[in-house]
């Protein structure tokens, strides 16, 4: 065989080989919109880029119209990836079979706010009042309603929830007589201004909770341990670190069984939504 013939012969089989990766369906990394759509899928996009030259097939970037819509999604399998919050990725990885491989390094936790004149000492105080706080199925609002929860209270029966845009919306929906009380985060809570954190005063808080997971969809021909080796190298390039620091996400690590296995008791909650 000449040398010009091996040379045509291999010079075919690469572009026979681009072309079948070309070919291939796309990978569909679904992100819950967390954030107005334009702004996720510019935050979002150095993550794809960085997915799309590691695994070296298109990579394209997805979410719904809403958290409920996600979740749906998500439990159809509909997405290879996701990022989602993480009680909705616990029941994403227990009923559609989604392989959790790393978490922000960011946590979660939610403070119950009174205004600092009321009478409220505690979550049980706030027996058939108002509780301002934002989307149900976000992880705020399920730590939020977990700290009633371990007072024995449910939302619905033993007190209201008044849902509201953002954080800082419950805080002013309490402080104008609408609400007797707001759900807030404990890392956003230090930034309000000190004239309206004055008039506030904190009566209970949660434990802590991974913020977002990035998840495989079960029977991908991705490898779950490769992709968590390009996840985490991600975050230590330049291109990732400037994701991090644009999402306030502190960096990704490797989630434990015990951390997932201690989102099971919000899930009752999230179910009956």
């Amino acid at each position: 065989m000449t040398t010009q013939r091996i040379l045509l012969m291999l010079l075919l089989a690469g572009i026979a080989a681009t072309a079948r990766a070309a070919d291939r369906k796309p990978l569909e990394l679904g992100v819950i919109p967390y954030l107005p759509t334009e702004k996720l899928i510019a935050a979002y996009q150095p993550l794809r880029n960085h997915l799309e030259e590691k695994l070296r097939r298109k990579v394209v970037l997805s979410t719904a119209p809403d958290f409920t819509k996600f979740l749906e999604r998500s439990l159809r399998r509909e997405y290879d990836l996701i990022v989602i919050g993480s009680g909705l990725g616990r029941q994403a990885e227990l009923e559609a079979g989604y392989n959790p491989l790393v978490a922000t390094r960011r946590n979660i936790k939610a403070l119950i706010v009174v205004r600092h004149e009321s009478p409220y000492a505690g979550p049980k105080d706030l027996a058939g009042k108002r509780v301002a706080t934002i989307d149900p199925m976000t992880g705020l609002t399920q730590l939020g309603q977990d700290i009633f929860r371990r007072a024995g209270m449910l939302s619905g029966r033993d007190y209201v929830l008044v849902t509201v845009k953002s954080p800082s919306n419950a805080i002013h929906t309490l402080l104008h007589d609408d609400a007797e009380a707001a759900v807030t985060s404990a890392l956003q809570y230090p930034q309000v201004e000190e004239n309206i954190r004055s008039r506030l005063r904190v009566i209970a808080e949660s434990r802590e909770i991974p913020g977002l997971l990035f998840m495989l969809r079960p029977g991908s021909v991705i490898g779950a341990n490769s992709l968590r080796d390009t996840l985490l190298a991600f975050a230590r390039s330049d291109a990732g670190k400037q994701f991090i620091d644009e999402l306030a996400i502190d960096g990704l690590r490797v989630p434990t069984s015990k951390e997932l296995k201690a989102l099971d008791d919000i899930l009752p909650e999230l179910r009956k939504r």
